[in-house]
C-alpha cells in the first residue's frame, strides 16, 4: 500500500490486478491505501462535476 502523504489527481494511473482495475501511484508504483482511494474518488467526482450519492 502507498504511504505517500499527499496524492494528486495527475499522479494516479490505473492498472489491472487480476480482473479488477486499481489506482496506482506513479511515484512509488503501488496501489493506494483505503483512505487515499476514498479521497481520490471524491476529488475525481468533484473535478468531473458529478453529484455525490
Amino acid at each position: 500500500m502507498c504511504d505517500c502523504p499527499k496524492v494528486h489527481l495527475y499522479e494516479i494511473e490505473f492498472k489491472m490486478d487480476g480482473m479488477i482495475v486499481v489506482p496506482i501511484h506513479k511515484n512509488c508504483g503501488v496501489k493506494l491505501n483505503e483512505k487515499q482511494a476514498d479521497t481520490f474518488q471524491k476529488d475525481l467526482i468533484k473535478n468531473w462535476g458529478f453529484e455525490e450519492d
